[in-house]
Order: structure tokens, then C-alpha cells, then sequence
């Protein structure tokens, strides 16, 4: 297995998050819509921004995979996260995104899903999963476009129920 180390595409360089991503790491995290859609994931200042990215990189490490940040490859200005997470409910990673609000609507989380996709295809894993709040329609809209299936409700007993997408690689 090689790592989901760092992609490029059209418009996006793909890398590891980095402890210099702590101030724009807090901004998504403080962002309406993530609350909303993900909820806190204990990240309220600059340290711990730090916490998240160095335990995002550590799954990399154990897993070979994690979630990436996301640059504009013109500007090399932030636009989100992009990566595969472990449930530990599946036998295969389950695909997550952020993106920060300037970012969204235009087709960029698309491609990184579709980087992450054919990383995935690359690594002979058989599907992937991905889960969405029930109510978030612009999430679902990209996991359409890029291949997935609704497949009904998932229940965890540490989370709100999401809603379960599926698509085989």
C-alpha cells in the first residue's frame, strides 16, 4: 500500500495537513455549516487546531490514509479537507470533505472526492462509504456527482444518525 500522501489536479495541490494549517484548521472547525453538519470535534483556539492535525496525521501514519488539506495550486490559499476516514464499521474507508465557505460551489470538492476516489481504486479497496447529516444537501450533491449511492440511515452510538452513501470501486 502506498500512502494517500499528496495529489495534484487541475486546481488543486492535495498534501497532509501541517501545523502551519492551525489558524485556517480553526476557521473550518468554527464555521457555521461545520457545526451544523459535523459538530464540534473539540477544536476552539489555535492549540487545539494543533491537536486535530497531529492526530489526523497520525491515522495517516497507522492507516495509510487521512484527511488532506486542500490548496488553490494558483494562489496556494487554503479551500478545505479532503480524505478517507477509519469507522471502524466497514472494511473499506469512509470519504469525508470540508470546505472552507469562499471555496464552495464551484466544483472543487468534486475533483478532490475524485483524487481520493482513484487513489482509492489504486489500492485495490472494493468500496468506500461516506455519511452526511440528513440535512445536508449540498454534501449529498457532491457524493452524487462523484458515483454514490444513498443507502438509508446509519446509526453510531457516538454520533446523530447520518445518512449512509456506498459506492463500489
Amino acid at each position: 500500500m502506498t500512502y494517500c500522501n499528496r495529489f495534484s489536479t487541475q486546481r488543486l495541490i492535495m498534501r497532509p495537513l501541517a501545523l502551519a494549517d492551525k489558524h485556517w484548521v480553526l476557521s473550518l472547525q468554527q464555521d457555521a455549516q461545520w457545526k451544523r453538519f459535523i459538530g464540534s470535534r473539540g477544536v476552539n483556539n489555535v492549540d487545539d487546531a494543533c491537536d486535530y492535525i497531529e492526530s489526523t496525521n497520525a491515522q495517516r501514519k497507522e492507516w495509510g490514509y487521512g484527511l488532506l488539506a486542500l490548496e488553490d495550486k494558483q494562489t496556494g490559499l487554503p479551500l478545505g479537507v479532503c480524505g478517507l476516514f477509519n469507522r471502524f464499521a466497514f472494511t473499506c474507508p469512509d470519504l469525508g470533505f470540508a470546505m472552507l465557505p469562499q471555496a464552495r460551489g464551484n466544483g472543487l470538492c468534486v475533483e478532490a472526492c475524485n483524487a481520493v476516489i482513484d487513489w482509492s481504486k489504486s489500492q485495490g479497496y472494493g468500496f468506500l462509504t461516506a455519511m452526511t447529516h440528513p440535512e445536508n444537501a449540498a454534501s449529498q450533491r457532491v457524493l452524487e456527482k462523484v458515483g454514490f449511492k444513498r443507502h438509508g440511515i446509519y446509526f453510531d452510538k457516538t454520533f446523530p444518525a447520518q445518512t449512509l452513501y456506498w459506492r463500489d470501486l
